[in-house]
């Protein structure tokens, strides 16, 4: 009899184990970014985790990073394409070093409007533009919105190219934007997010460009008072998994995965929008000056010469697909 309790009591202890064990995520992956908790997409990446999570019943667990703990957005490009890490949030202007072809999203005045983007990047164009990246080891999930990057100063507001003369705009690791600040007429400076304030603050550089919900999440407005709607470029984020990842997992994970990029575009769009009206409200209440620039076709002229530049690297004809879209 006692030895039967033994039994009983080894047998329910190993179905608790068992049980446990079933319980705990098959797959626990790490989602890096370098915006912090307070940016509508990180927002937009709790809701990727949580419906992922969600929709596989527990067998994906998703490990957010946010304000650069891993890094800056090279790390983490060169981490999902190693797969150390395996998915993360960055522009797709820096992805275009790693997959040629998504170089166009960054040319200067290549959207008429969000809505243009919305058309092109949700569609055929869209597809192709993620294919092209599967060949350098990314599974590209989505497109979110990142809105018009215009030029922010600490020296002077801009009104024409000339203003631009001589000063030192930061830029991210793009060729694109940087032939675009450069063929405007001042010069461009890469740099990573992280040194941004500091370098502006030790008047290492003069301004930067971005938009308005990140110049307020990073508090850029204390050190570059000036915001002047150039609105000459719109990259957007990329949401990116690692091929190598998203290939060892079962159909059913991957197709999770796929629904639920889909419904971050959608969450995400959404607080994009509510948030740029309160965002310039907050801004101006902290002291930042907006202003308009004098005639947006002098800046569409001065930068002509890099959609020229760039038609052999991303083809002639993916430009004219972009601007013929309706």
């Amino acid at each position: 009899m006692r030895g039967f309790r033994k039994v009983t009591l080894l047998i329910g202890i190993l179905v608790a184990v068992s049980l446990m064990a079933g319980a705990a995520p098959r797959y626990n992956w790490k989602l890096a970014s370098v915006l912090p908790a307070s940016h509508p997409v990180h927002k937009a990446l709790v809701f990727f985790a949580d419906k992922m999570a969600e929709r596989t019943k527990g067998d994906v667990k998703i490990t957010l990073f946010p304000a650069g703990q891993l890094g800056q957005e090279k790390d983490y490009i060169e981490g999902v394409k190693l797969g150390s890490i395996e998915i993360t949030k960055v522009s797709a202007g820096p992805m275009g070093q790693y997959s040629p072809s998504l170089q166009v999203v960054s040319l200067p005045f290549i959207w008429r409007d969000l809505n243009h983007q919305h058309k092109v990047l949700q569609g055929p164009i869209g597809e192709r533009l993620m294919k092209d990246m599967e060949k350098h080891g990314f599974k590209g999930l989505a497109f979110l919105d990142a809105g018009f990057r215009s030029v922010t100063t600490s020296v002077r507001p801009i009104y024409t190219p000339a203003d631009l003369k001589g000063l030192k705009i930061r830029v991210m690791q793009s060729k694109p934007l940087i032939d675009t600040i450069n063929a405007l007429g001042g010069t461009a400076v890469p740099m990573g997010q992280s040194e941004v304030y500091t370098a502006l603050q030790t008047k290492v550089i003069d301004g930067w460009e971005n938009n308005e919900p990140t110049v307020l999440s990073f508090n850029m407005q204390e050190v570059a008072k000036y915001y002047s709607y150039t609105r000459h470029t719109s990259i957007p984020d990329f949401l990116v998994m690692s091929k190598r990842v998203f290939d060892s997992t079962p159909k059913n994970v991957q197709d999770a995965i796929l629904q639920t990029a889909k419904d971050t575009i959608q969450e995400h769009n959404k607080l994009w929008a509510m948030m740029i009206d309160d965002t310039v409200k907050q801004l101006k209440a902290k002291g930042m000056i907006f202003n308009e620039v004098k005639d947006i076709r002098e800046f569409q002229q001065a930068v002509a010469k890099v959609w020229k530049e760039f038609e052999p690297i991303v083809g002639k004809d993916l430009i004219d697909a972009i601007v013929n879209t309706k």
